[in-house]
């Protein structure tokens, strides 16, 4: 009963001071304390008063004006005029604005009590317009060059829940009635309130429209139970108590004025604003901890008249991917995903039809007279982004984007099934987000796209360590990856039982990197998957790295490693390092547990009913974040050892942020860290390359592969562009996807790697493919070797010839010429330009023929 006290008495205090003075004072003692202990409440603020905006930083060209009647923020650019709001309040294009098109952050709290780390699957949700700046709770202070807005959220208004929905006629009598005049009383026992047969009183009004209370009944109410009647808030909980012990009614039906407090900075750093909050000075109650935080979900929008604009959004979408502000795409569902991939034990079991990941922590918008890029600086790692087209959410008339951060996410369990269907039950990890959410937004020059963005992103990791300018090699390399073993089950005499299936030996390995140092083919990146540990289905590394059987064991390795020097050739073990598969080797503590408390895996599924795949011999399990440290140690000394190298390549290592539910929690943001520091220890004398990396991994990484071609090919997005490798130009050397593991007909892939400065990759078995047949590896379509070795001097020959070209020379413009997607014209800093054609027709591009798919460079 005491924590709905702790609630109420602040709201009292304002509402009716004389009332309180009559309360228990042990309990106002204790309340009291609790408020003095509200960091914000003690805090001291700036008078910033009146309906214009006025300056509270400056830099540059930019300039940061507040609205202290409204809390409204606008970035403006000085030299053009044009501006951007934090919200929606003062666009003139708009008759009917929402409450939410008002407010500069969304919080959305859990409605429920935190028991033994379960949460109840109810949520609320204040906007910061109707429940904070309307109704002047809203203060400023004033920072370095900026403002700090602290938003109080929350409603003083007396509701029905201040009157028991059921009391005895005693109580009744004794508390209220006997006060009130004849007229106040027949009132009350009539209109309000009825008696039952039991001779109790139930409350007549609730929260349904028939029964709902106005505004002047519901003072009315107040007045004759609190002010002339001597009922008080200490009557009601111990009604409202009794009640629910009876099962009369429930938690709902104790009084909630629930406030909530969060402070976000707005300053200027030089012209880029910078936008920070603190959740750890987020505060609420305990009944209702923080579910997560919408900020600044009106700042990027298009135009909000009737005519569409040109321009578009950038959204990190696998390479990366543009939504054209005039899309007419309204049948589409909207852009919607987790950065980094999100939680991978949250949700794990859920079928996704689109695989779509955004690696990099960045989004942007161009508009007709303004291009702004947004770095997530923090916080990314809980982060999605949302982008809508116009007329998609709530028939909104432009388009938008917006960012979401859970703050402490819950996962769905299925506890049980019954005659009412599944049974599902809500979980919360205990280690909650408590680190700053900081966005830095850009405002880049008139004419910028989406290549500024890269270049404004490249720039701002090389300020950070995580990139270095790098000289290109002087041959251009190539990465060929071959597979060794994997799992097949054989059989003797009839009889099945578990066996290996070799489809290159570290011999043939060899032989293959002979063949194509004949055909021409130099400078050799081979990765070598499928080696250790039980090869494809690679087991734990636990008690380090091991050959898989049936390769050759040390001595061909040896010779293999001595040939590849031979020729310049560098050899990387592709291991897996935050995955591995069976529970071989795999102990407890080794493993990570979701919070279902099961051992936690990555699943595969079956695409025809959208289910887990409930016959996969090899399930994927994920490393504990605990164990991670450790687990790379072991690694990194048993490669050193027993394989002879300083090279590793991995084809999981920072492909998702290791998470852990069970014993020593680790939520996403604190497994990010963890993450970190193992992996930056592992890189220490070693060279490292990574398959389709996190941001994060930059910093720690010699060689990028797998870096996909084009964006995730969901149907709202409108084009593709190679983003991520407009970022890397320059700073890394990086390959494609595998440009033959699905299909023999490459040469479309084979000018994405070209158009993106990329090197391509092959994928090879030496044996022929079809080992592969009834393992888990049986999508690898067109890896044979024979197939391509007569033609795999030719491409990389072509592909040396336009690396001579752009040797050490950067992309300064990449266009997609009249906004075709299949039509582009590619500008290089050394002054070359190569046009390309996707299209199954001959085009003119910018003046010049180019044949279906195909190219021409100048």
């Amino acid at each position: 009963m005491r924590k709905y006290k702790k609630l109420i008495y602040p709201i009292l205090m304002i509402l009716c001071l004389s009332l309180l003075a009559g309360c228990g004072s042990s309990d106002e003692k204790t309340t009291q304390e609790e408020q003095a202990e509200s960091y914000w409440e003690n805090q001291s603020y700036d008078t910033l008063s009146g309906s214009d905006f006025i300056e509270v930083g400056k830099g540059g060209k930019m300039q940061l004006l507040l609205n202290p009647e409204s809390g409204t923020i606008r970035w403006m650019n000085t030299e053009t005029g044009a501006f951007h709001d934090s919200n929606m309040s003062y666009d003139e294009n708009l008759a009917n604005k929402t409450n939410g098109e008002r407010s500069d952050l969304l919080v959305t709290y859990y409605n429920g009590t935190l028991k033994n780390n379960l949460l109840y699957s109810k949520t609320n949700r204040y906007d910061s317009y109707s429940m904070s700046s309307s109704r002047g709770q809203i203060a400023y202070q004033l920072i370095d060059n900026g403002v700090r807005v602290v938003y109080t959220l929350g409603d003083d208004s007396v509701t029905y829940q201040y009157f028991p929905k059921r009391i005895s006629e005693e109580r009744f009598e004794d508390l209220v009635l006997q006060y009130l005049d004849d007229r106040q009383r027949n009132t009350m026992t009539t209109t309000h309130y009825t008696q039952l047969a039991s001779g109790d009183y139930y409350r007549n009004f609730n929260t349904n429209d028939q029964n709902k209370i106005g505004p002047l009944a519901i003072k009315e109410v107040y007045n004759m139970f609190y002010e002339v009647g001597h009922y008080t808030i200490d009557d009601l909980m111990e009604d409202v108590d009794n009640l629910v012990a009876a099962g009369l009614c429930d938690d709902t039906d104790y009084p909630s004025n629930l406030k909530i407090v969060v402070a976000v900075d707005y300053y200027l750093d030089g012209e880029e604003l910078v936008v920070r909050v603190d959740p750890t000075k987020i505060e609420t109650d305990a009944s209702h901890p923080i579910y997560r935080l919408e900020l600044l979900p009106y700042f990027l929008t298009s135009a909000t008249d009737n005519d569409a604009e040109e321009g578009y959004m950038f959204i990190p979408d696998d390479s990366g991917a543009l939504i054209y502000l005039d899309s007419t795409k309204t049948r589409e569902y909207h852009y919607s995903a987790p950065f980094y991939g999100g939680d991978r034990l949250n949700g794990a079991t859920v079928y996704n039809s689109v695989d779509n990941e955004m690696k990099m922590p960045v989004f942007g918008m161009k508009t007709s007279d303004s291009t702004v890029f947004c770095i997530i600086e923090n916080g990314a790692e809980v982060a999605s982004l949302d982008a809508y087209v116009s007329y998609t959410d709530m028939s909104e008339p432009f388009s938008k984007m917006k960012l979401t951060f859970d703050i402490q996410s819950q996962m769905q369990i299925e506890a049980g099934s019954g005659l009412g269907g599944t049974y599902m039950l809500y979980r919360a990890s205990d280690d909650v987000y408590d680190e700053d959410i900081s966005l830095r937004y850009f405002w880049l020059e008139d004419e910028a796209g989406y290549v500024e963005m890269a270049k404004c992103y490249a720039n701002y990791l090389t300020e950070k360590g995580a990139l270095t300018a790098e000289t290109a090699e002087t041959q251009a390399p190539f990465y060929v990856e071959v597979l060794g073993t994997t799992d097949k089950t054989q059989f003797m005499l009839g009889i099945p039982y578990d066996g290996k299936q070799v489809v290159t030996s570290f011999k043939e390995a060899q032989t293959i990197l002979n063949e194509l140092t004949d055909a021409g083919v130099k400078n050799i990146k081979m990765i070598y998957s499928g080696m250790a540990n039980g090869g494809m289905n690679q087991r734990s590394l636990s008690s380090g790295v091991k050959f898989a059987s049936g390769l050759g064991g040390s001595s061909a390795w040896n010779s293999l490693k001595k040939y590849a020097d031979s020729i310049g050739a560098q050899i990387f073990p592709n291991l897996q390092l935050q995955t591995a598969y069976t529970r071989s080797d795999l102990a407890n503590s080794v493993v990570a547990w979701n919070i279902s408390n099961e051992r936690a895996q990555i699943y595969s599924f079956n695409p025809v009913e959208k289910k887990i795949d409930e016959e996969n011999d090899y399930p994927l399990f994920i490393i504990s974040p605990n164990y991670l440290d450790k687990y790379l140690s072991k690694v990194k000394s048993t490669v050193s050892s027993k394989l002879g190298v300083s090279t590793i390549a991995s084809s999981d290592l920072y492909s998702f942020i290791p998470t852990n539910y069970k014993d020593q929690q680790v939520s996403i943001s604190t497994g990010e860290d963890i993450l970190n520091n193992a992996v930056a220890s592992l890189t220490d004398g070693m060279t490292l390359m990574l398959s389709n990396p996190i941001s994060d991994a930059y910093g720690y990484s010699n060689y990028l592969t797998d870096i996909p071609s084009t964006n995730s090919g969901m149907r709202v997005l409108d084009a593709s562009v190679p983003f991520m490798q407009l970022v890397l130009d320059g700073y890394k050397t990086y390959s494609t996807e595998s440009l033959n593991r699905e299909s023999t007909d490459v040469y479309e892939n084979f000018m994405r790697a070209i158009e993106s400065n990329s090197v391509p990759k092959f994928t090879f078995t030496y044996r022929d493919s079809s080992l592969l047949s009834d393992t888990e590896q049986e999508n690898y379509f067109a890896v044979d070797y024979n197939y391509w070795k007569d033609k795999i001097g030719d491409y990389y020959k072509e592909y040396e010839q336009v690396y001579n070209r752009l040797q050490n020379a950067t992309v300064v413009s990449h266009e997609l010429y009249n906004r075709d997607d299949d039509l582009r014209i590619v500008t290089y800093s050394n002054g070359v330009k190569i046009y390309f054609n996707y299209s199954d027709l001959e085009e003119n591009i910018g003046g010049v023929t180019v044949p279906a798919f195909s190219y021409v460079m100048e």
